[in-house]
Formats: structure tokens, sequence, C-alpha cells
């Protein structure tokens, strides 16, 4: 029996029994929901008249990105601020994971904690907050006195839109760093100090090349956060006459006359620049080193009464500036009744008005809420399934997999949006999911089903398979292996994976605005729009509940996680 498990028929495969038709299956899958919406979406930015069956105007849209003067400009812009936000958040997150990782500074639960507030918050409530603290008449002139213009003015600028985006991403790299300097192990600095290099020569041959891949990699995923971001550039670039990709991708395809083609080239550019960064992070991560190594005991650095001091000053600014000052200035103004000297009176009539029976707010919440859950759990088990048959497969069908697989973690979100329009509104198809809600819970399916994808492929690659090789030899299929087998010892995994599933799409901005049928809301939406349209406090409201709402959902999972 042992050599029947072990035979190479069963072995290379993952599972011999019918491992070709799911894989088909899935890759048929991965196809229709990524795949042909994005070459559609290419081939709409060649062939402006594709949909209508014409050749016809072959890169005309290319041609007017060159031809108009601020279209250069704007690229320009929205690359330079997404480099500026990666390297701003470097600057914030690698002092952090450095303490966190080498330093014996106390406390360093609630330091970690610091970090993932911010990332739990949406970057458009951040930039919404900021606008109330820093704007002509904002909490800063009514609480502080009147702000000097310089500062003012240098909010509303190229550089404030970087910081508040970069607060809202340094966690990743803080983490990142973290995890990267414990990963590697004290005898190599050791031997370093026992051929008398010094701390400066130990930390520039070894430590630094070791750490390149946590740092580029962090550097990565912030810089195409910041490429991909809707909510930052609409509410606050906007407002400081700067000019960025997203927010001019849905101006194009949300305002009459809508411009689709000039949509899907820009689209089409901002997906290539996406991908440029993605392989030119890993080409430059294996020229200049680093590599995998197992954690092992790590340096830790003594510090005295005045580095304790500066450490923890370092986490309590970035946390007031990341945390603090946006949360109270979202919650009083959703508290906020009247102004008169100094605070304003306050008043929980704009929570009344939102959980009034009927009311447009209640009903947006609703709709987040089961839009949320369902997307949550349709993408772990989905993300689950693909992801098993994957990592269980091998061939170059499994390799064309693998690259469909990996799309939502690097396409913008903006992008996949306007290819799924493209793709089910297509004048071929029977049917439209177009301007129906179930449109937009199919969004959210393609677009984050990589935290399912992640979670369970990182622990499939360390799950032997011969639990399940037997299961097969005893006769059972691929779906009885994967329901009663795999899925019980992934279901941590997938916790964690429906976790931040449902998070991220109950506050989703940018797919919601573009994909939602009219007199429908979500909360992102609910928030943006009544900003817009001056109801601050109301917007605020469902601002303050839907992070809440968040925490609860997190805190619940973690309790119960604690007592099972």
């Amino acid at each position: 029996m042992a050599a029947l498990i072990h035979s190479p028929l069963l072995g290379r495969a993952g599972v011999a029994l019918g491992i070709r038709l799911p894989l088909l299956l899935v890759a048929a899958v991965l196809i229709l929901a990524m795949g042909y919406p994005l070459l559609l979406l290419f081939l709409s930015s060649i062939y402006p008249d594709i949909l209508g069956g014409s050749l016809d105007g072959f890169l005309d849209a290319y041609r007017r990105i060159g031809q108009t003067h601020d279209m250069l400009p704007m690229l320009w812009n929205s690359l330079a601020w997404a480099g500026a936000t990666t390297v701003v958040s470097w600057l914030f997150g690698i002092p952090c994971g450095y303490y966190l990782a080498r330093t014996n500074l106390p406390g360093k639960l609630w330091a970690r904690l610091s970090l993932l507030v911010p990332i739990m918050t949406p970057p458009y409530i951040a930039a919404l907050s900021y606008i109330l603290v820093m704007q002509e008449g904002g909490f800063s002139d009514s609480l502080l006195g009147v702000m000097p213009e310089t500062l003012r003015a240098w909010f509303f600028s190229f550089w404030g839109v970087t910081l508040v985006m970069a607060l809202s991403s340094f966690g990743y790299v803080a983490l990142a760093v973290e995890a990267g300097l414990q990963s590697i192990p004290r005898r190599l600095e050791d031997a370093s100090g026992m051929f008398g290099a010094t701390w400066s020569q130990t930390a520039r041959l070894i430590v630094i090349p070791l750490l390149l891949p946590a740092i580029l990699n962090s550097g990565l995923l912030v810089f195409l956060e910041a490429l991909s971001n809707f909510g930052v550039p609409a509410v606050l670039g906007t407002r400081s006459n700067l000019p960025l990709l997203p927010a001019e991708i849905f101006f194009l395809v949300t305002s009459w006359p809508v411009d689709l083609a000039l949509a899907t080239a820009l689209s089409s550019l901002l997906c290539l620049f996406a991908l440029f960064t993605l392989y030119g992070s890993r080409i430059l991560a294996n020229i200049l080193g680093g590599g995998n190594l197992k954690p092992g005991a790590v340096h830790t650095h003594a510090l005295g009464a005045g580095g304790m001091l500066l450490g923890w000053l370092w986490f309590g600014g970035l946390f007031a500036l990341s945390t603090l000052l946006p949360y109270f200035a979202m919650l009083l103004t959703s508290l906020a009744d009247q102004w008169t000297d100094g605070l304003p009176s306050l008043t929980l009539d704009h929570y009344r008005s939102l959980f009034a029976a009927g009311s447009r707010g209640l009903d947006a919440l609703l709709t987040s809420l089961w839009l949320a859950v369902a997307a949550a759990s349709i993408c772990v088990v989905v993300g689950s399934y693909i992801a098993y048959v994957n990592v269980r497969s091998s061939g170059p069908l499994q390799k064309i997999l693998d690259g469909l697989a990996m799309l939502p973690r690097v396409i913008p979100k903006i992008v996949m949006a306007v290819a799924l329009i493209l793709a089910w509104n297509a004048p071929w198809l029977p049917f439209t999911l177009y301007n129906t809600v179930w449109m937009l819970l199919f969004a959210y399916v393609v677009i984050y089903i990589t935290d399912a994808l992640n979670y369970s492929n990182s622990r499939l690659l360390s799950m032997s398979p011969n639990l399940e090789n037997a299961a097969a030899i005893a006769g059972a299929n691929r779906i009885q292996i994967f329901l009663q087998i795999v899925l019980p010892q992934l279901r941590p995994v997938l916790i964690a994976a429906w976790l931040t599933t449902f998070i991220v799409t109950m506050r989703e901005l940018v797919a919601s605005m573009l994909l939602l049928p009219p007199g429908v809301d979500t909360t992102a939406t609910y928030i943006f729009n009544q900003f817009e349209q001056g109801d601050i406090s109301t917007a605020m409201a469902m601002a303050t509940v839907t992070i809440l709402l968040s925490t609860i959902v997190l805190a619940l999972f973690q309790i119960r996680r604690r007592s099972v």
C-alpha cells in the first residue's frame, strides 16, 4: 500500500483519480471570470468599436492620450504619487519593524495593534476625516485657532495626499520588515562579529541584503495599492488639484458623454504599469540578493530609557496621525449638532436617522452586509478549491492556471471593474448581469478571491498529500477528498480569509461606485455620496458604524477561536 501511495503516478500530480477534469473546470472558470474580461479590455483599448463588431479606429484612444495636453502629466503624477507613497511608507514602517523584531521595547502587542488599525481603516475614510480637520473652518480652525495658510496649502497638495495614503499603508511595511528580520538567524550575525565586522558592516553585508525581499515586496504592495486606489484621489486629490489616473478613469466611465474608449486605454496602461512593477521588483530582488531562511534566534538589542522613549514616541506619533486624529474627526462629526464656541453640541440624531426603518442608510448597510457575507463565503469555498486543484496538479495547464490565479493580486481594482463592465454588458450575451446587484457580488468575488487563494496556497504547500492519495485508492472522488479531508485541515486559514474578505468588501468603494444599479447603495457609496452632497455628519455616522461593525465581527471570531 505504501508503495502505491508514493508512486510517481500519485505523487507528482497529487491525486491521480479525476485530476484532469477538475483542472480543466477550474481553468475554464478563471478564464471566464478574469481572462475574458481583461482580454476584452485590451482589445477594446486597441479597437474602440470592437463591441459593435468593427475593427475601425485602431489605436485611436492611445493617440488621444498622447495628443491631450493634460493626459501625460496625469500619468506621471500617478506614477510619482505611488512611488512617493511607497518611499514615505518605507520611512514610517521600517523603523517600526526594527523596533518590533530587534529590540526589547515593552508593550509590543499594543504597538502591533497600532499598525493594524490604519490597515483596517479604509483610506477614503481617513482622507475624508483629514479634510474635516484641515479645510478652512474645519476642526483645526475651530479648536486650535486659525491654521497657517502655508500648512493648509501644503496639505492640499501632492505631499499632503501622499501623507494620507502612506499613513494608511505603512503598517504593511512594518509587519513585513518585522517578519523579515525575525527570519535572519542570529548565527549569521555572530559569525560576522567573530570575523571582526563592525555593526554597520554586518548590517550592510548581511542584514540588509537578506531583508531586501521583505522591503521590496511590502513596497510593491504599497505601490500597487496607491497606483490603483480610487478613494483618496477622488476625495482628496480633486481638492488638491492633483489629477490621478483612477479618478480620471472613473470620471470617463460615469460622466456624460461616456468615453469608454479612452477609459479602456487608460485602464490598460494602469494594468501594464502594475504588471511591470510586479515583474520588475522580482528581477530586482533576484539581482540584489536575499533568500528564504528558517526563523531562528535573533539579536535583540536592549534599549535604554532614551531608546524606549524614542520608540514609543515614534509609534505614538504615527498612531496619532493615522488613527486618533482621523477617528476623532469622524466620531465628533457624526455626533455634531450645532457649532458654538469651541466644541459643538452633541446629538445622536444622525445615527437615529441612519437606522430609521426604510431609510436609505439602513438599506445601504443591509445591502453591504449580505453582499459581504455572500462574497466572503463564495471566495472561501471557490478560492480554496482553486488553490487545492492548483497545488495538487502539475504540467503546462497548471502553469496557465497559476498565472490566471495570480491576476487578482496585481490587477488594479478599477481596471477589473471596467473590464467586467465590458464583459458582462457585451451585445452578444443572451443576458446581462450589468446594472443588477448580482453584478456587484460577482465583481467582489473576482476582485477579492485573492485572500482565499493566498491563505489556502500557503497551507496546502505544507500539507502532505498522503491522506488524499489513500482516500483516492479507497475510491473517493476529487470532491469527496476536498470536502472530507482537505477542507477540515484548511479551516483555520479559511476563517482568516473569510474575515479579511468580509472586512474589505464591507468598505469597498470603486467597484461599488461603478457597478451598483441605480437606486441601490452600499455603505461605501452612501458615505461618499453623502459627503459630496454636504450631509457630512450622516456620512461620518455611517463610516463609524461600518468600522465598528467590522471590528465587532473580528473580535467575535477571535473570542471564538480562543474558546475552541
